[in-house]
């Protein structure tokens, strides 16, 4: 004969293993064994009956005389948690945190304290399924039961229409960004190494600060101009490096937003023409700075160009690595 564990039968039956083993001790299956810790179940084992879920007759005693029937002297079914989960697929995990918000109440089983439901908690599980189908959270739903009138209703609408186009808003830009992210990644086999002659666009400086800078300073020299929600800290820096005939002369890191138009009271990055190119270098790698003056002013003496002192430096993708990472740079060199 075959034997199938408690562990494998459970996946079959859709149940705990922890139930099945009870099956076994109070001795609900036939020919199961157990060995060691193991219970061993014959394969070909029917599920026994869960007796738990037995509808219920409620009787309620109608005076002598009294014509018709009451409510509650009707059939009452009494539904358990795989109940609810078969017909309104609900975990025991939600259904426990709902009765943990104070959104469902459930009477409890006399022998076993199993949770049970009647055709009002069914009823009262469906109206919370429509409220979340329409964005509001457990908590925001519990807010709900003391509202009495539509009015007030329309107005925990409105405010939930609010919140929902600001995280539509927030996933539009998302998308922008995972757009140019694999936009950038496609064509990095192509233009990698190459040269060409672009217009970067118009950049605001909103904090100066040294390249090689302590994290210490971040928080109120770089994450008090983003937001934190939204925006990545590497997109938003760019590293600056200045430089003559004679080689690099320094560099400095900028916290950069895109501008729209000039402004005299605002510092911009040198903007218009400049020499494109793209660096994969390790983030570790501290010959960025040099790689970038040599095959820059290679390109400008084979092409007669010159330069107005300053190249900048943004990251546009990182692949991550076991023991490093890997930065993909743009490269921006303002040209005469």
């Amino acid at each position: 004969m075959d034997y199938l564990t408690a562990t494998e039968f459970s996946k079959k039956w859709c149940i705990s293993s922890r139930m099945v083993a009870r099956y076994c001790e109070t001795g609900r299956i036939v020919g199961a064994l157990k060995k060691g810790k193991t219970w061993l179940i014959p394969s070909d084992t029917g599920k026994p009956p869960d007796q738990r879920c037995k509808k219920r007759l409620v009787k309620t005693m109608i005076p002598e005389g009294q014509c018709g029937s009451l409510e509650s002297g009707e059939n009452a079914e009494t539904y358990h948690t795989t109940d609810v989960y078969q017909t309104l697929g609900l975990t025991r995990e939600t259904l426990r945190y709902y009765e943990d918000v104070g959104l469902i109440q459930p009477k409890r089983s006399r022998q076993s304290q199993y949770r049970e439901f009647d055709l009002y908690d069914m009823s009262r599980l469906m109206s919370i399924d429509f409220f979340r189908k329409r964005g509001f959270s457990p908590v925001e739903i519990r807010e709900l039961l003391t509202v009495t009138v539509p009015e007030d209703y329309a107005a925990h609408m409105r405010s939930q229409l609010d919140r929902l186009d600001r995280k539509i808003a927030q996933l539009q830009q998302m998308r922008h960004r995972l757009i140019e992210a694999q936009s950038f990644c496609e064509s990095v086999p192509d233009m990698a190494g190459t040269f060409s002659i672009r217009e970067l666009p118009l950049y605001c400086v909103r904090e100066t600060l040294p390249s090689v800078s302590s994290f210490g300073e971040y928080r109120n020299r770089v994450l008090k101009f983003l937001d934190l929600e939204q925006e990545d800290i590497l997109s938003n820096l760019v590293r600056a490096i200045s430089f003559d005939e004679t080689g690099y002369k320094g560099s400095e890191m900028y916290v950069v937003k895109p501008a729209v138009r000039m402004s005299r009271t605002e510092t911009f990055l040198e903007h218009g023409k400049c020499l494109y190119t793209t660096l994969i270098a390790d983030n570790n790698d501290p010959s960025v700075p040099e790689k970038m003056f040599d095959r820059c002013h290679n390109w400008a003496a084979e092409h007669k160009a010159s330069f107005r002192g300053v190249v900048y430096i943004f990251i546009r993708f990182v692949m991550l690595k076991k023991n490093t990472d890997q930065h993909f740079y743009e490269v921006w060199v303002p040209l005469k």
